[in-house]
């Protein structure tokens, strides 16, 4: 792990896992969701070395090795993911993310449209329009059944629920009961080919808002694997094909890691 040192109090310390050389082919930057750390993209980061992508696997503010901060604002977020491709001097990169993470790799791509060439946004939770959206709480969380199927990944690794703010929780589901018609405006600016990832009808997430998100993108791709909302974790081989298939050169081939 490498720590990119807090610089003043708005910038907590961040811890980021970098595999591979930065200065050769294009990085990609993984997001991790809510609750979760670096850790959950291991099968995904061993996919795309074997493609020889370097990597570089985030801990957003008040989750895992990064430090906790006085400020959950959704842009603050967005924030770290600047931060850490500043501090390691990616200029263009890919960028994939999972829920809040995914949320602020699209806040990310509206502010820095240049500097991201492809995108790959799985379960990410939008803005709602109005209060009719806001009344359906799709605020990243997890359902009774998500909880389940996450409980083998817990006692397997139970240090991100360790080490997670539960801070962070009220304060990033309180930003997504405020309608922001602007942040739907923004999604014209992001004009790096991205795919949305649903994870269908075992998600909490409705998929018709993953949808209108891909709609409401220049160029986008929308596609469901019903694995609920951790699809990462729990649609194996169909999500790290399809991250193959959407962030790897087609001349570039490799075997889906397990």
């Amino acid at each position: 792990m490498r720590v990119l040192h807090s610089v003043d109090a708005a910038s907590p310390d961040l811890a980021v896992d970098v595999s591979g050389c930065l200065t050769r082919e294009t990085p990609v930057m993984l997001v991790h969701g809510m609750g979760g750390d670096h850790t959950t993209w291991g099968p995904a980061i061993r996919t795309l070395r074997a493609t020889c992508r370097p990597t570089v696997a985030v801990d957003l503010r008040g989750h895992g090795r990064s430090g906790r901060a006085d400020s959950y604002r959704l842009d603050d977020f967005a924030a770290d993911v600047a931060r850490v491709a500043d501090e390691l001097g990616l200029e263009r990169f890919d960028l994939v993310g999972h829920s809040l993470g995914a949320h602020a790799a699209l806040r990310f791509a509206m502010a820095s449209p240049k500097r991201v060439r492809r995108l790959v946004l799985e379960e990410v939770p939008p803005m709602p329009r109005d209060d009719a959206d806001a009344a359906e709480q799709i605020a990243p969380s997890a359902s009774l059944g998500e909880r389940i199927r996450g409980l083998g990944a817990l006692v397997a690794n139970p240090v991100p629920f360790l080490r997670f703010d539960r801070a962070l929780a009220g304060a990033v589901t309180a930003q997504f009961q405020t309608p922001d018609p602007q942040w739907w405006a923004g999604l014209a600016r992001v004009d790096a080919p991205t795919l949305v990832v649903s994870g269908g009808d075992r998600s909490f997430l409705p998929s018709r808002h993953l949808r209108s998100v891909a709609e409401a993108l220049p160029n986008a791709d929308f596609l469901t694997i019903d694995a609920g909302h951790s699809v990462h974790r729990d649609g194996g081989p169909a999500f790290l094909s399809a991250l193959l298939e959407h962030l790897v050169d087609e001349s570039v081939t490799a075997t889906v890691s397990d």
